[in-house]
């Protein structure tokens, strides 16, 4: 039913039909989302086939290819091929990926599979308006860093557009130098990523934030919408000399997205334990879980 040769790369001209099918199968993770698949694409190849009235996705990285299962209806018959397909190719894995929504089917599609919650890519999700209020005791660090900021600080937030954005693109390059992008590969990728997606934004969907300092872009936050209800944050960039400046963009982002979305996702911790401590201590409403499966 599916073949590796029904799989073609991501391309931006894919973009209208995945979004047309997100919105009546929407995705349970971030990096099922065209701003991701498009924006990494230098760092993890992304192909899909179209099955059935199902979006299947195939991930490559270093010579490690993964399946997903389908997005869309309930396929038994359709899960059993990409099953087919991940075992003919002999991956590591029968399936990656599996959301908390699609878990329930293909368990009981295939009991016999073993499922294994993948942590270091489980998503922290927040509610919009307690990111944008700050309310209570959790916050109080977080309030207090952003007050230090706005109160030693001249500065203002705008939207990003054409008439700014380079200006943004010359803040990630001052952003990269200090932190040594050249000496850290992740960040190099993570680099391009930003760049892409700066260069993108309209044709990915996306939107972004930006804090001046002194009339300097210090700052900036790029975002997408991933559900009617959920806003995702992709990229978020400040110098990190400014005490408060994280929090600084990180509040005026939620502040700017709570009226159209009650949730934010803030994607993963990729088992940082720094940025683990980070995310959770900003107290999240939920988590978005993925898990592995094998035989």
């Amino acid at each position: 039913m599916i073949s590796l040769k029904d799989l073609t790369p991501v391309t931006i001209d894919d973009i209208k039909d995945i979004r047309s099918h997100y919105r009546r199968y929407p995705p349970e993770h971030s990096d099922y989302l065209p701003g991701t698949m498009l924006s990494w694409a230098h760092y993890m190849s992304y192909s899909k086939a179209w099955v059935k009235g199902s979006l299947v996705i195939m991930t490559e990285h270093d010579g490690v290819r993964l399946l997903r299962p389908p997005v869309g209806p309930p396929d038994p018959d359709l899960l059993d091929s990409v099953i087919s397909l991940s075992r003919e190719l002999r991956l590591d894995l029968d399936l990656s990926m599996v959301g908390k929504g699609t878990l329930p089917w293909v368990r009981e599609a295939r009991p016999e599979l073993t499922f294994a919650p993948h942590r270091d890519y489980f998503e922290y999700v927040y509610l919009s308006s307690a990111l944008s209020d700050l309310p209570g005791k959790r916050y109080l660090n977080v309030r207090n860093y952003l007050n230090k900021f706005r109160r030693e600080n001249e500065h203002s937030v705008e939207r990003m557009d054409a008439g700014n954005m380079g200006e943004v693109k010359e803040f990630l390059i001052r952003w990269c130098i200090k932190k040594g992008c050249k000496e850290e590969a992740f960040l190099l990728h993570e680099r391009e990523a930003n760049h892409f997606a700066l260069q993108h934004m309209e044709e990915l969907g996306m939107e972004g934030l930006l804090v001046r300092v002194r009339g300097r872009v210090e700052a900036f936050s790029i975002f997408e919408e991933m559900t009617e209800d959920m806003a995702v944050i992709h990229y978020e960039k400040a110098d990190q000399d400014l005490t408060g400046l994280y929090q600084a963009i990180n509040n005026a982002a939620a502040s700017h997205l709570r009226g159209r979305f009650t949730f934010i996702n803030r994607e993963s911790d990729m088992g940082m334990e720094g940025l683990r401590n980070v995310k959770e201590r900003y107290g999240p409403d939920h988590m978005l879980e993925v898990h592995d499966a094998r035989f």
